[in-house]
């Protein structure tokens, strides 16, 4: 589904990726551990197409996407939930999940229900302005978004942060 071969991002001069190689098969969940500034979210930017690798390919089902503009990806099937809980804090709930399915004519329906169904929380508080919710109603709203668009592949940086162990478990299950 996919591969990244040899990948290497640089900022500037400094080099954030060097030689990296990770194979994702469909149906399978992988982690990305490493310490404060190992390259984690670098690599998942890199995916999105939010970062150009100096180097290296970026496979998906079998095209190659490196250095593609960050809306391609999407249109291609890569949704994201970046770190830090990232929400239109102007926009309601409802709002900012509809702005996950951008790429669609019309709001699917379903999707807004799977939303609601995995998240009960945010479809109570779908009329309230998102700036306004807890941090992990925030992340659950970030989460949820990413999910709008139907991906074939998610990407989700520091997914548990704020959310109870309970609301972890649900998701990855």
């Amino acid at each position: 589904m996919l591969e990244l071969r040899g990948l290497e991002v640089f900022y500037g001069a400094i080099q954030a990726l060097k030689g990296i190689d990770v194979t994702v098969r469909e149906g399978e969940i992988v982690t990305l551990l490493g310490a404060n500034g190992a390259g984690k979210t670098t690599t998942l930017r890199t995916v999105s197409g939010l970062l150009t690798p100096r180097s290296g390919e970026i496979v998906f089902e079998g095209e190659r996407i490196d250095g593609i503009p960050a809306h391609h990806v999407v249109a291609l099937g890569i949704g994201q939930a970046p770190e830090g809980r990232r929400v239109f804090p102007s926009m309601s709930v409802v709002e900012n999940l509809e702005m996950g399915a951008y790429r669609f004519k019309s709001v699917p329906k379903a999707e807004l229900e799977r939303v609601y169904e995995l998240f009960p929380r945010l479809h109570e508080r779908r009329s309230q302005v998102a700036g306004t919710l807890s941090g992990g109603e925030q992340q659950m709203l970030a989460i949820g978004r990413a999910l709008m668009g139907r991906p074939r592949l998610l990407l989700l940086d520091e997914p548990s942060m704020g959310l109870a162990p309970m609301i972890v478990a649900q998701i990855f299950s």
